[in-house]
């Protein structure tokens, strides 16, 4: 059988005109005209809705033509006329039982199957009872998932597919236009929550649902309620299907959900003009009709009844046909027209097929077999049917479940389950046409295998002009750092590298000179790597990737670099520190001296530890740092483009994926530096006084220990508030990083360029370029050397003389006498250059013959006195140099150590 299909849905004005009621039509159609047909009449059962939530009556002129052809068409029921037995169910569960037992089990009883019962409610109420009384029914206009339980409803046919189908068109739109969140509000009944748990499991993996789930018979749970708390819709979601009567369909609307940032999602089914307020009794609503059709303007809505016109129907009948014969009809009779009504017409034709059939196996059943008629006994008439025989319903159900014809429907069939197993699901619009009024629009329809086909003149173009709009989804933007912070960045870094290359090339140029000599130039150059890797962290911090793996070697990197960096560039600071502390406070005479190889062995140990650390964190899966996604605080959500799409900013910060682990670690790396710093403030305020010259760089340590302390403290606590700041952050990091080195680097080498460039040979320590200045401080020299030469030649008269009486007077206190060579003369004297300053040690060797009796405390007190002479300021002019020519014989030397003390001077 050859068939020409073209797509067929019906949208227009689906109410009963008003005035329409049950008493306005006969009771039994056809009637016998003038007693002329003697065929023995068989009876349906018609029920449909004159009133309620869904109205059906219109449907009793396709019941008719349907009638009508069967009736003329004499290959079908010979001998036999179908008539049809109309009641009102006004689409209510009780009022549907009472016409059930009042017309089909006291007045008629012996139906032959029923069509109806006008909506979900009231069929789902007789079709738990029908098949008591063995009769069949189908349902051309109900479509409640409930109803596909043959255990519950046993002898249920409907020539709708069931709304669980509905669920695939919402897949097909949200892959098709891309939407990944879906909003419902369902009412609690069953027609609508079996369609939610079948879209939640359809949709698994394809778009995430949220629901409202209401029942107005809990004032708590009620639409009223949620509508009241403005609880209704998903702030977060912009498809929106409303699974629910018209009635609350309208309540549900809301003046900011409207197209095209929104989109609705209806059922075809609600009747037309629907959304017009004058049309609710008893709510009041906020809105105008306009303002309700502007909502409703780009909303999309499905249908289960999209019909095929079938060339080759069985019926005869071409669909367009069918439609001139219904509307023509349907005005004579005073009734509007409804989208399931074509149904009507292919439920009467199905059981025609299945009583026609069901004649057949009767005619051929002979006597002396088990009858299937009442009492088993031997008739071969339908018409003696009676509920209570099981046998010919036995025999109805299953030539309805077997039925396969081609109506004007389509293919008309059934599945186990009594559903009409062939369908297509439609979709259209609600749009406005040129006129300004509303209207639906057939836009294309769903298959059976999840495909979407177009009318010829539809496309996603037309559907939605202004672009597909969001579904609400809040897009994941990783936020990178702007790039003027990212310019600034790098051109810190540059300006740092390019100091670092300054200082180690001068630092490797002049390290023979004196300048450059008493600062230790190994120490200096492993402060200039430190500061150099602290500003290749500045560029690492300025590089961001959108990926999680490189941005998780990223942030491995920057911790790696700023730590033991940090450790190069501070840690010889802290050491110099100490030695001065340790030069200007400790009296022993013979205490170990402070080498540069010592230091650096102490720098060395205070980098490994960072390594250690840093290898903790890469062996320990708990302290493993990688890049973890986090909310941008700054600006979580941004609305953009013309759907004001909202978007959620994430940046990607550097954590372990325990963050507790984390948080521990972090704090034990920063503890460790912080105990760093912690220490040398103490000894740099302990050698802030010290004013030696050969000391050329003590109160610069003293300073870059205070600055960086401050710096640092303030930038560490600032970054662990606000580290998932990506900019902010950033910033802080950078300048940090680059505060700590700049500010060492400029503190230990721009005097150093200054004094170079006073004096060219770097040999004069503290040199300044005031000429003027110089030759004052020379002249004072000069006239300080003279007294103290003056001073020097009465003090070894004095000793002179002294030692011809054998005494040598110390103070108040005197030497025993000693022989004539008693007092060997022997001065060694050693000038010893210290990487942190200048230690200047005259050792004295007194080597001489003390009598027995020599009282030792006062030789003690007496080479206690000697010692100070070690501490003599280079300056005075009492550094004695392997070239000097000036020669004091021990005993001048204690003298003078008395006699000249050193107070406030090293």
């Amino acid at each position: 059988m050859s068939s020409k299909f073209e797509v067929v849905v019906l949208f227009s004005s689906f109410v009963v005109a008003l005035g329409s009621r049950l008493e306005d039509f006969k009771s039994i159609y056809p009637s016998v005209k003038n007693g002329n047909d003697t065929r023995i009449p068989l009876t349906l059962g018609l029920m449909v809705s004159f009133s309620g939530d869904y109205v059906t009556s219109s449907s009793i002129a396709s019941v008719q033509i349907a009638l009508d052809l069967i009736n003329e068409n004499s290959s079908l029921l010979p001998g036999y006329r179908l008539q049809y037995k109309l009641t009102d169910s006004q689409c209510n569960q009780t009022v549907a039982y009472d016409s059930f037992f009042l017309k089909y089990v006291r007045e008629q009883p012996n139906i032959v199957g029923l069509v109806g019962s006008g909506c979900e409610d009231a069929t789902i109420a007789v079709a738990s009872i029908s098949h008591y009384f063995n009769i069949t029914q189908v349902s051309p206009d109900s479509a409640a998932p409930v109803l596909e339980d043959r255990t519950k409803y046993r002898r249920y046919f409907q020539m709708l597919p069931s709304e669980s189908s509905l669920p695939i068109v919402y897949k097909v739109l949200c892959t098709m236009f891309g939407w990944r969140k879906l909003h419902t509000i369902t009412a609690e009944n069953d027609v609508f929550n079996k369609v939610l748990d079948v879209t939640r499991g359809l949709l698994k993996g394809v778009a995430e649902i949220t629901s409202v789930i209401y029942n107005d018979a809990n004032p708590q749970n009620s639409i009223d309620y949620y509508i009241h708390n403005e609880r209704l819709f998903d702030e977060d979601t912009r498809i929106i299907e409303l699974a629910m009567y018209e009635s609350d369909a309208r309540k549900a609307y809301h003046k900011s959900k409207i197209s095209p940032k929104y989109v609705l999602i209806l059922r075809t089914w609600y009747p037309s003009g629907w959304w017009d307020p004058a049309n609710e009794l008893n709510y009041i609503l906020n809105c105008t009709k306009r303002q309700m059709e502007n909502a409703l303007n780009g909303a999309l809505s499905v249908s289960l009844d999209t019909f095929y016109n079938a060339e080759d129907s069985l019926s005869g009948l071409t669909f367009s046909q069918y439609w001139d014969w219904y509307t023509q009809l349907g005005d004579k009779l005073g009734l509007n027209y409804n989208h399931s009504d074509p149904t009507f017409f292919d439920a009467v034709w199905a059981y025609a097929i299945a009583l026609n059939k069901t004649i057949q196996d009767l005619n051929e059943q002979t006597c002396g077999t088990t009858s299937f008629m009442s009492n088993n006994s031997c008739q071969t008439s339908i018409e003696n049917f009676a509920y209570s025989n099981s046998a010919f319903v036995e025999r109805m159900f299953k030539h309805l479940s077997n039925t396969s014809f081609t109506g004007i429907t389509g293919n008309v069939s059934f599945t186990t389950n009594g559903i009409r197993s062939s369908y297509a699901i439609g979709v259209s619009q609600y749009r406005f046409n040129k006129a300004g009024i509303l209207e639906i629009v057939p836009i294309g329809y769903v298959t059976q295998t999840g495909e979407m086909i177009f009318n010829e003149t539809e496309s996603s173009e037309t559907i939605f002009p202004y672009g597909i709009p969001p579904d609400g989804t809040t897009f994941t933007v990783e936020k990178e750092i702007e790039k003027p912070l990212t310019i600034i960045m790098y051109i810190l870094a540059i300006l740092g590298m390019i100091l670092v290359s300054v200082c180690i090339g001068f630092t490797a140029i002049f390290h023979k000179t004196r300048l450059v000599r008493l600062t230790s130039p190994a120490l200096t150059m492993i402060t200039c790597s430190g500061c150099c890797l602290l500003y290749i962290c500045i560029f690492f911090a300025a590089i961001q990737s959108k990926a999680i793996l490189p941005t998780s070697v990223i942030c491995n990197v920057r911790i790696w670099l700023w730590s033991i960096g940090y450790s190069l560039a501070f840690g010889p600071i802290l050491v110099k520190t100490c030695r001065i502390y340790y030069i200007f406070n400790d009296p022993r005479p013979n205490k170990l001296a402070v080498k540069d190889w010592m230091l650096v062995a102490i720098v060395c140990i205070l980098v490994a530890i960072d390594v250690v650390l840093m290898i903790l964190t890469l062996s320990v899966p708990q302290l493993r740092v990688g890049a973890v996604l986090v909310h941008d605080l700054v600006n979580p959500k941004s609305e953009t483009g013309f759907f004001e799409e909202e978007t959620m900013n994430m940046i990607l910060v550097c954590e372990s994926t325990p963050k507790k682990s984390f948080q521990i670690w972090r704090i034990i790396l920063i503890a460790y530096k912080a105990i760093l710093q912690a220490s040398a403030i103490p000894l740099a305020f302990a050698i802030r006084k010290v004013k030696t010259k050969g000391l050329n760089d003590s109160k610069y340590l003293v300073a870059i220990v205070f600055i960086t302390s401050i710096s640092l403290a303030v930038i560490i606590v600032c970054y662990a508030a606000i580290y998932d700041h990506v900019n902010t952050s950033a910033a802080i990091y950078s300048i940090g990083a680059w505060i700590t080195s700049t500010t060492i680097l400029s503190l230990l080498f721009i005097p150093k360029f200054y004094y170079l460039y006073c004096d060219p040979n770097g040999e004069n320590l503290g040199s300044t370029c005031n000429y003027e200045e110089k030759l004052s401080s020379l002249e004072d020299q000069i006239n300080q050397l003279e007294t103290e030469l003056r001073t020097l030649k009465k003090t070894r008269k004095t000793i002179r003389q002294a030692s011809q009486s054998n005494f040598i007077l110390v103070g108040n206190d005197t030497l025993p006498p000693c022989n004539k060579n008693g007092i060997a003369e022997h001065v060694k004297s050693t000038d010893v250059s210290t990487e942190m300053g200048f230690e200047s040690a005259v050792e004295d060797n007194v080597c001489q013959r003390i009598d027995d009796d020599f009282d030792r405390e006062n030789t003690i007190a007496s080479l206690r006195i000697t010692s100070q002479s070690e501490r003599l300021e280079p300056a005075a002019g009492l550094v004695i140099e392997k070239d000097e020519t000036l020669s004091l014989t021990t005993q001048e030397s204690v003298f003078l150590a008395q006699a000249s003390p050193v107070t406030g001077r090293s």
